[in-house]
C-alpha cells in the first residue's frame, strides 16, 4: 500500500535511476530526474517529501542540487548517494546542502528503503510537533485574548461604567445617532477633546453591537516605537526579523470577528497609515515575514481628540483614510457645554469612591453649584480626578463642602488673579499644558514633548520643579 509521500529520484545514468525506480515503487509515489536542473524544474512545480540523488553529476552535483532546493522545498527529506567517502566531501554535503543521510554505493535495497522509511516517519513527526506547537500558540493567544476581555470587563464593571451616565439634551442626541449604527458593520470615527470619553463610547457599540462576545482590542496609535507598527498591527512569522522567535499575530488578528479600537488614530505615522487603508477596503492582512495574506473580519472604531481635516489638509494625515474611517462620525460635546451632566456624573463618581474608601461621602449644594459652572478642560476625567481627591480628603459623615474644592474649581479668578502677574499667569499656563500633554499621552514624556514642540529634557525638569513647589 502506498503512502501519501512522494519521492523525487535524481541520477544521470539510467540504469542506477531505474534500479532506485524499483526499489520504491511499491511503496512511494516515485518522480524521477536525469540531472540536477531537471530536478530543480520539478521541485518548482511538484511537492514531494523526499530527495535521493547521486552526488557525482554532470552540471549540478547532487550537494548543489540539495543547497538550491532548500529554496524550494526546504522542509524535505535531503539523501546523496555516492561512491566517495571522504571527510571533505562528507563535511561539504552537512554544512551546504543540509544533507539528512549520506550513503555510500553499492547500496542495499533494503537498506536504502530502511532508511527513507525512517527519516520519512521523523519528518511526519517534526511536522505533527509543529503542528501541535501551532495549536497549541493559537489556543494560548486565544486564552490570553479572552483572559483580557475578561480582565478588562470585570475593571469595567467595577469602575461602574457598564453604563453611559448623562442628563443632557446633547448627549441623548449623541446616543440616539450611535444606536443607529450598532447593527452594522460600518466604520466609526468618534472625535472629541481628551477626556470626553471615546473609549467608553466605543465600548458602548460593542456591548450593543452583534459583536459584543467577540474581542475588543483597544490600541493607542501613537504610544508604538514606528520600528515596531507594522508587527504589532499584523503580526510577524518566526525568523521575520532578528529577535522574531516565534510567529505572533498582531491587533487586526486578535480582534478578527470583534472591534478593534484605534485610539488617537491622528497620531499614526503615515507608513501605518498606507497599511491602515489597505486593510479597510481589502479585508486582508500580511504578516511581516508572511507569503499569504489573510482574511479577517475585523470591524473598526477610530477616535482622535485632533482636528483631522486640519491634518490632512497639512499633508500629515492621509486623505483617503480619513474618507475610510469617516464613515460614520461621531463628536463627543465637551463637558462644559454640557454642565446637565456634571451633577449626575460627580455623584456617580462620588459613591463609587464611598464604597472603595468605606466611607459615607455626599456633596454640598455649593460644591455642586461651583462644579457646574468650572470649564472642565480635561473634561470627564478631569472630573473624576476631581472626585477621587475630595473623597480622599474629605471627612466621613459629612457634606463636601466647596473649601475641599481645588482653587481653579472653587473660584477661577482666584486660581489666576490679577494680583499674581504675567509670570504667575504664563506659569500656571504652561504648567497645566504640560499636565495636559502628559495626561493624553499616557505619561509617555517623548511624546508629550513632540506634541508640545519643546524637548523630553525640559518636561523631566519642569515637572522636578513643579514637585519641589509642591514639597
Amino acid at each position: 500500500m502506498k503512502t501519501p509521500h512522494s519521492l523525487l529520484i535524481v541520477d544521470d545514468e539510467a540504469p542506477n535511476l531505474q534500479k532506485l525506480k524499483r526499489t520504491f515503487i511499491g511503496e512511494y509515489q516515485v518522480l524521477e530526474a536525469r540531472s540536477g536542473e531537471e530536478a530543480l524544474d520539478i521541485l518548482r512545480n511538484r511537492a514531494v517529501s523526499a530527495i535521493i540523488t547521486d552526488q557525482r553529476m554532470p552540471g549540478l552535483s547532487g550537494v548543489e542540487l540539495l543547497r538550491r532546493s532548500l529554496e524550494l522545498r526546504p522542509d524535505v527529506v535531503r539523501i546523496v548517494l555516492t561512491e566517495y567517502t571522504e571527510v571533505e566531501d562528507l563535511m561539504d554535503a552537512i554544512n551546504r546542502g543540509q544533507v539528512h543521510r549520506y550513503i555510500t554505493k553499492p547500496w542495499e535495497p533494503f537498506g536504502l528503503q530502511q532508511c527513507v522509511r525512517q527519516e520519512l516517519e521523523r519528518l511526519e513527526l517534526q511536522r505533527e510537533n509543529e503542528r501541535l506547537a501551532e495549536e497549541l500558540q493559537v489556543a494560548n493567544s486565544r486564552l490570553t485574548q479572552e483572559n483580557v476581555q475578561l480582565r478588562q470587563e470585570v475593571r469595567f464593571l467595577q469602575n461602574g461604567h457598564s453604563e453611559l451616565l448623562y442628563a443632557s439634551a446633547a448627549m441623548k442626541e449623541l446616543i440616539r445617532m450611535i444606536d443607529r449604527v450598532l447593527d452594522t458593520d460600518s466604520t466609526v470615527l468618534i472625535q472629541g477633546e481628551t477626556g470626553t470619553g471615546k473609549e467608553m463610547l466605543a465600548r458602548y457599540i460593542q456591548r450593543n453591537s452583534p459583536r459584543r462576545d467577540a474581542p475588543f482590542v483597544p490600541v493607542n496609535c501613537g504610544a508604538i516605537p514606528a520600528d515596531l507598527t507594522e508587527s504589532a498591527f499584523f503580526g510577524h512569522e518566526a525568523g521575520a526579523f532578528t529577535g522574531a522567535t516565534k510567529t505572533t499575530r498582531g491587533y487586526f488578528e486578535l480582534a478578527d470577528a470583534g472591534i478593534l479600537f484605534l485610539d488617537e488614530v491622528g497620531e499614526a505615522p503615515l507608513e501605518l497609515q498606507v497599511k491602515l487603508l489597505r486593510v479597510l477596503q481589502d479585508g486582508e492582512i500580511m504578516s511581516v515575514g508572511g507569503q499569504q495574506s489573510k482574511k479577517i473580519d475585523v470591524r473598526v472604531i477610530a477616535s482622535t481628540n485632533r482636528d483631522l481635516q486640519k491634518r490632512v489638509d497639512e499633508g500629515s494625515f492621509r486623505r483617503d483614510l480619513y474618507y475610510r474611517l469617516n464613515v460614520f462620525n461621531i463628536r463627543v460635546p465637551p463637558l462644559r457645554s454640557r454642565p446637565e451632566d456634571v451633577e449626575l456624573l460627580a455623584r456617580h463618581f462620588l459613591e463609587r469612591q464611598s464604597r472603595q474608601l468605606n466611607k459615607e461621602l455626599s456633596l454640598h449644594p455649593e460644591t455642586i453649584g461651583c462644579m457646574e459652572q468650572y470649564q472642565w478642560p480635561g473634561n470627564v476625567r478631569e472630573l473624576e480626578n476631581e472626585i477621587e481627591r475630595l473623597a480622599i480628603l474629605a471627612e466621613p459623615g459629612g457634606a463636601i463642602a466647596p473649601p475641599l474644592l481645588s482653587a481653579r474649581i472653587r473660584s477661577p479668578q482666584e486660581a489666576v488673579s490679577p494680583a499674581e502677574g504675567l509670570k504667575d499667569k504664563v506659569f500656571e499656563l504652561e504648567r497645566r499644558l504640560i499636565l495636559e500633554a502628559l495626561e493624553e499621552h499616557h505619561n509617555n514624556k517623548s511624546h508629550a514633548a513632540k506634541s508640545l514642540g519643546i524637548t523630553r529634557q525640559t518636561i523631566i525638569a519642569k515637572l522636578k520643579q513643579y514637585e519641589e513647589m509642591r514639597g
